[in-house]
């Protein structure tokens, strides 16, 4: 081989070992790029937030499946009373039937122990009347049959106010049903109902019955 053809390998020697270490250089350079890539999220150290997310949000107690925050703040507004307080409502009164005329007189009373802020009781008798019905201030008739009466404030081991009922039959009735109950206790506990719940049977013989 001459001279000239040595040298010429020698050149094309030195030029494919050029290429190789620039090829290596580039796949070292591309390699960890393209791990960290892969990576993602996984990579940064836990606790950290990706700074284009801003700070972490402190964590919080999650809120209850369908209970949004106005039912939130209703049921934490205050503490609630284990127990109601305790009082006996009784209604006694009387009732007579005079022709085609009834009237009900009916007296509230509270044996305690506690006392009732408001009350009301409900008033219903079997017979259709005939027209208007006569009634006390409080009361508001609430069907045709019907009436429901407050009792104001009552006081602990005293009566209230008496209210009054006048009702004019529609057609003379050989009995009526005249039912009394609690419609609203205000918000006590009653031990005793019997005394609150009552169903008079009223004859129209002019006599005054007792309940």
């Amino acid at each position: 081989m001459t001279a000239t053809g040595v040298v010429g390998v020698r050149v094309r020697t030195r030029a494919w070992l050029l290429l190789v270490a620039c090829a290596a250089g580039v796949l070292w350079a591309g390699g960890p790029a393209r791990a960290t890539d892969r990576s993602g999220p996984a990579s940064r150290a836990p606790g950290l937030a990706s700074p284009a997310s801003g700070p972490a949000a402190a964590p919080g107690p999650a809120a209850a499946p369908g209970v949004g925050s106005g039912a939130v703040s209703r049921l934490h507004a205050g503490p609630v009373s284990a127990s109601a307080p305790r009082a006996d409502l009784a209604f006694h009164g009387h009732a007579v039937i005079d022709g085609d005329r009834m009237e009900v007189r009916l007296t509230p009373r509270d044996h305690g122990p506690a006392a009732v802020p408001e009350a009301s009781v409900r008033v219903r008798w079997s017979a259709g009347p005939a027209g208007t019905v006569a009634l006390s201030p409080g009361c508001t008739r609430t069907g045709e049959r019907t009436v429901v009466c407050g009792t104001g404030a009552l006081v602990a081991g005293q009566a209230g106010e008496e209210i009054r009922l006048g009702v004019r039959l529609r057609a003379p009735a050989p009995e009526v049903t005249l039912e009394v109950e609690t419609a609203w206790n205000g918000g006590v506990a009653d031990p005793d109902r019997s005394n609150d719940r009552l169903r008079v049977l009223v004859l129209p013989t002019g006599d005054e019955y007792s309940f």
